[in-house]
């Protein structure tokens, strides 16, 4: 069977990836209220504690993990299939000696984990419980790593959002499995993570040997100078992955050794929906990539340039509407989704989501962007950058919290601040430098840009109008009038961000798939 065309591959990809967050929106959907009757608002925050805790580790494994995808990739697209098995085969080899340093190092850490945190007395052991599973789950994700470069090097990032679809829904079922038949505890969740995560290793592994399998995969291949060469390169992955602990991973930490732990399990529960989001954009921006390394490879810095802009705004047409949908009708979900919780709780809940939600105004229109740092292998800049910005984002949260006397509304504060640098860094820093390393005009990418601004204040208006005159009383009026605001902003924000010859193309398109279906 002939190679699906690029485009037509990415598409796919980009499809499949839209449902594996719409499988995981919804377990987050119904599972989220579940584990917020079962254990309480406090217990829940210690979930998403963990999970940042996780991200801390990461940094750690990011040096050598991220960038492996990109240098196999480059060796595999030039024909050089003997230095890819070695880059594989080293990566892998260098990856086990990580897991057993990490697991030496966790079980100290949990040992010693309530003189660290600030942990109710009764949640103690159950919270223990929860970190060390947490760990072992990040533990098993570090040695399957390398087998997840298979999708990446041959374009069918589409097959990895399958296993993450079935590994969800593993995950689904051993953790209702657990509540329904035993009493509920803190650490259930992390155990079905576990359980799928093991999953995903064997699968991952089985993908490897179909994907590639003309790589040759040899534990005496193991060379330090290649994992010397990868970590040179991606130790600047390792200062990213740092710098968004300082911008979006410590917030949870702080809010905890400052405010107390159910202030904690509220900007908890204010993030999961906005964390889906980020994963999305996250997501989408892993989808492009893979076409975009082939370009680069073949040395089309126009067709990069001009792909770059096309994958920006399909990205803003996509996420633009759900984004701006969450932020001017949040109130009316947040009501229906925790009815539990007091009014005042839900304004908090509301701005906190809001709060947390600004940043993707900025970074969707700019993840694409984003990602031509690790094509390029241009990171040192970006990083710097990045850095620069979390250690004044933390810098400054902490003293505002420590000198401010803001009691309670210090919460505000860790929510607000990472959001409003991160957006100042999306719109004007990225743009400027992903077109300073393609060597293209410096304006290049901003009116992809703008145009998605434009789309979001347009959208925002149309959503704030209906809001006003089409009341929402429960789940039914809920669905039907967003449903209805959804399809409206798309078509408001389609002619916003396409040019005439770009919708004429889109629906002639959709048409011809159309018509081969019907036949």
């Amino acid at each position: 069977m002939a190679e699906k065309s690029a485009k037509k591959q990415t598409t796919i990809n980009l499809i499949a990836s839209l449902v594996s967050f719409g499988i995981n929106l919804a377990i987050n959907f119904f599972l989220t209220p579940y584990l917020i009757r079962a254990l309480g608002t406090e217990s829940y925050g210690f979930i998403g504690l963990a999970n940042n805790f996780v991200q801390y580790a990461g940094i750690i494994t990011s040096a050598l993990n991220v960038m492996a995808g990109r240098f196999i990739s480059v060796a595999y697209h030039k024909g050089d299939k003997d230095q890819a098995s070695r880059l594989f085969s080293s990566v892998m080899v260098a990856n086990f000696m990580l897991a057993g340093v990490l697991l030496v190092c966790t079980v100290v850490f949990t040992a010693v984990l309530d003189q660290v945190l600030h942990i109710p007395a009764a949640l103690v052991g159950s919270v223990k419980i929860t970190f060390a599973v947490t760990f072992l789950t990040f533990i098993v994700s570090v040695i399957t790593a390398v087998f997840t470069t298979a999708a990446f090097v041959k374009n069918r990032v589409d097959i990895n959002s399958v296993r993450d679809i079935l590994a969800n829904c593993i995950k689904v079922a051993v953790l209702l499995g657990l509540f329904l038949l035993l009493p509920a505890k803190l650490y259930y969740l992390a155990v079905a993570t576990l359980i799928s995560g093991i999953f995903l290793l064997l699968a991952n592994i089985s993908l490897r040997k179909k994907l590639l399998p003309d790589l040759t995969i040899r534990i005496s291949d193991f060379r330090f100078p290649l994992v010397k060469m990868i970590l040179a390169s991606g130790i600047w992955m390792s200062l990213a992955q740092l710098s968004n602990i300082l911008l979006s991973g410590v917030d949870l930490l702080i809010c905890n050794l400052t405010l107390g732990a159910s202030l904690m399990g509220i900007l908890s529960l204010a993030k999961t929906i906005p964390h889906c989001l980020a994963n999305l954009i996250a997501s989408m921006g892993g989808v492009f990539t893979p076409h975009f390394t082939i370009l680069y490879v073949k040395n089309d810095r126009q067709e990069l340039a001009a792909e770059v802009n096309r994958s920006a705004r399909i990205m803003s047409f996509l996420l633009t509407v759900p984004i701006a949908g969450f932020m001017i009708f949040g109130t009316q979900f947040y009501t229906l989704w925790q009815p539990t919780k007091t009014a005042e709780e839900i304004r908090l809940l509301q701005t906190l989501s809001v709060l947390n939600c600004v940043v993707y105004l900025f970074s969707v229109h700019t993840q694409c962007m984003t990602m031509l740092n690790s094509v390029c292998n241009k990171m040192k800049l970006p990083v710097l950058v990045s850095i620069g910005t979390g250690v004044v984002s933390t810098v400054l949260t902490v003293l505002i919290l420590r000198f401010g006397n803001l009691g309670d509304n210090g919460v505000y504060v860790i929510a607000g601040m990472s959001s409003a640098l991160i957006s100042l860094k999306s719109a004007f820093f990225v743009p400027l430098y992903a077109a300073h390393i393609l060597n293209v005009k410096w304006w290049t990418f901003l009116p992809s840009i703008l145009r998605g601004w434009l789309a979001f204040g347009a959208l925002s208006i149309v959503f704030w109008l209906i809001g006003c005159f089409a009341p929402i009383v429960g789940w039914g009026s809920f669905l039907l009038v967003a449903g209805g605001a959804a399809i409206l902003g798309y078509g408001v924000s389609l002619p916003i961000l396409f040019n005439k010859k770009e919708i004429r193309g889109l629906l002639s398109s959709v048409r011809a798939k159309l018509r081969r279906g019907g036949k």
